[in-house]
């Protein structure tokens, strides 16, 4: 399950609460929340103002790419493919996505993160949001280059 928190703080803690498999979070806008997320995503102000610190945390550096976390320590580390920006809506979304899908696919977190790098990128490449969002096979394609 992949919440967020534009929706209601008490809609978060109900799925958290019956969620039976993978829990993630992704922490915009940044508050504090009574979950313990498997995976949080949080970009460097979100992780500041986090309190849950352990377990997997995908710090997003926007065009320096992003950072994975375990319990404090690095893991994994990507960087996006280079890309003309045009718009940035749903990038985060985007990577959010993809990086639950690729961890549900059984991909390592290096891969992983690779390929939530590289569709934060072609997101930010187009306009729109729902248009912006990449398939796999132009995540592939773009990795592949």
């Amino acid at each position: 399950m992949l919440c967020q928190q534009e929706i209601p703080d008490e809609a978060v803690v109900a799925a958290w609460e019956q969620a039976s498999g993978l829990f993630c979070l992704n922490a915009a806008p940044a508050r504090r929340i009574a979950v313990d997320p498997d995976l949080a995503i949080v970009n460097r102000f979100e992780h500041d103002a986090l309190a849950h610190t352990d377990g997997l945390v995908a710090l997003t550096l926007g065009a320096e790419g992003a950072v994975l976390l375990e319990n404090g320590e690095e893991v994994a580390r990507a960087t996006p493919p280079r890309v003309d920006v045009v718009d940035g809506t749903a990038a985060g979304d985007a990577f959010a996505a993809c990086l639950v899908v690729s961890l549900l696919e059984g991909r390592d977190e290096e891969e992983a993160l690779v390929r939530a790098c590289a569709a934060g990128a072609l997101a930010v490449s187009r306009l729109g949001a729902q248009p912006s969002l990449p398939t796999a096979a132009e995540i592939d394609a773009i990795l592949r280059r």
